[in-house]
């Protein structure tokens, strides 16, 4: 029977709801006693399957590891308890599991080979995946990097579209439902297996009530409204939680309080030092208890996903970083005195046009696109440490980036114009400006500069010896400088097959 409000939950799934603990658990009796000896199939030939050991069980059946005598392969059996055989509507449900499984030939998907019955029990072979569970890896070893997390997260929406392109809904995704594989070749994690399509059903048909895992359910499937793709998408976003934090977002005493905090409570936040700030934003908007609010097609999901990936980065060093700075203040330099001839202005006023107009080109440029025309031509952009760059971060960046030079042109401002007035009130008495000595010129000009040019210089060569080549403006900003390696990705998207 689907979950009752006043049921009591247990604590959340996590190794020991292994491969055989199905979704559709909660549609029969509860798991009291494990299998028998007198029960168990092991050594016993099934049709053309030699049944090894058991591998785990449930409440419906049992899953055992078996040989295939026919084609020489090793394959996992799941039959349903023979106590439960007469009850037509747990075999059709084993069946439709089998066959849902069996539509999607999904490099994702765990791969149904035959279906068939022993003693009157049904009984389906699938791929063997000799793999722990998500869930087991957590118990064991804690939470997964993001990269990790992300990997899975992507190969199991990948394997939810394929399922959601032929009108199917999972409705239990959940960490103890997705196998680790082998590493592919060239990959860095492992293949995701999703298993248990145990509570599928077609997008939009009517429901009675709830089935599925409450830990991870959207508050509308908790409600008892149709399958949709946005209950996988949360179930995704949950999981993904879990994964990163090693934790379920949402924990209560009954199936109502579980709904009230999926509907109601604060989405929790992920540490900053867990997960970037762009991947931690999709997951809360993934977790909306507003169905409308989720991302809206799986080909949207897995672009923001992939997007997510981390790229190969290498700091950006002080010289590139420096000839690209060169490049930009050699496309500004004629801004200014165009711009004050243009206007009317006298030349004096060409130093601040060119700084305004280069102060708003560097917040603009980094703001929208990470990079100026100088860093693009380097292969450089900015990027945030611990969060976005914003306008008052790239503000601070600029003031202290370059307090040297607005400085230095607030000094010659000030000497210029005190020599120019000196200038006047002995116009015809004595030399002009330029008849000083050369020594006069450089005590009232360069002297007073040198000393803000060297300490401004030695920020920039702070960056040398830091490890992450962050000059004081870096830090002050939270931002870095990177060289970001583009590598084509030539995996074809395998969820339009």
């Amino acid at each position: 029977m689907p979950w009752q409000q006043t049921n009591p939950l247990e604590e959340p799934p996590s190794a020991e709801r292994a491969f055989a603990a199905t979704a559709y658990d909660a549609l029969g009796p509860a798991f009291e006693h494990p299998v028998r000896a007198d029960e168990s199939l092991v050594g016993q030939r099934i049709d053309h399957f030699q049944i090894c050991e058991l591998l785990g069980e449930g409440g419906m059946g049992a899953v055992y590891l078996a040989q295939d005598l026919s084609l020489a392969r090793t394959v996992a059996i799941k039959v349903l308890r023979r106590e439960l055989a007469s009850d037509q509507r747990l075999v059709e449900r084993l069946v439709m599991e089998a066959q849902a499984q069996a539509s999607l030939q999904h490099p994702s998907v765990v791969t149904i080979y035959y279906i068939g019955s022993f003693q009157g029990a049904p009984y389906f072979a699938m791929e063997y995946v000799p793999g722990a569970t998500l869930a087991d890896h957590i118990q064991r070893e804690g939470p997964l990097p993001w990269g990790e997390a992300l990997e899975y997260i992507i190969q199991t929406t990948r394997a939810l579209a394929a399922a959601h392109a032929r009108g199917m809904v999972h409705r239990d995704i959940k960490p103890s439902n997705l196998l680790l594989g082998a590493i592919p070749a060239g990959a860095q994690a492992n293949a995701i297996k999703v298993a248990d399509f145990g509570v599928a059903a077609l997008a939009g048909t009517a429901e009675g009530g709830f089935v599925g895992t409450p830990y991870y359910a959207a508050p509308e499937q908790i409600a008892g409204e149709g399958p949709s793709m946005g209950g996988d998408v949360y179930a995704l976003a949950i999981t993904f939680h879990e994964l990163l934090t090693g934790r379920v977002p949402f924990q209560a005493e009954s199936l109502w309080g579980m709904l009230q905090l999926h509907r109601e409570a604060p989405r929790p936040e992920i540490p900053a030092e867990d997960a970037p700030w762009r991947l931690r934003h999709l997951i809360a908007e993934m977790m909306d208890p507003d169905p409308q609010k989720r991302p809206g097609s799986y080909q949207d999901l897995l672009a923001r996903l992939e997007s997510l990936r981390p790229k190969p980065r290498v700091a950006g060093g002080l010289v590139p970083r420096a000839t690209a700075l060169a490049v930009d203040v050699m496309l500004f330099a004629p801004v200014g005195p165009i711009a004050a001839e243009a206007l009317g202005l006298s030349q004096r006023a060409a130093a601040q046009i060119c700084l305004l107009l280069f102060g708003a080109y560097y917040v603009v440029s980094h703001r929208w696109w990470g990079k100026t025309v100088g860093k693009r031509l380097l292969g450089l952009r900015i990027v945030g440490t611990t969060r976005p760059v914003r306008v008052p971060n790239l503000l601070l960046r600029f003031a202290v980036e370059f307090w040297g030079p607005l400085v230095a042109l607030a000094i010659i401002g000030l000497q210029w114009g005190a020599a120019v007035n000196l200038e006047s009130v002995h116009a015809g008495a004595s030399a002009s400006l330029w008849d000083r000595s050369t020594g006069a010129l450089l005590r009232t000009l360069l002297v007073p500069n040198l000393m803000v040019a060297i300490p401004w210089l030695a920020g920039f060569l702070f960056a040398l010896f830091d490890h992450d080549r962050q000059a004081p403006h870096d830090r002050a900003a939270h931002t870095r400088v990177i060289y970001e390696i583009h590598e084509r990705n030539q995996a074809t998207d395998s969820a339009r097959s």
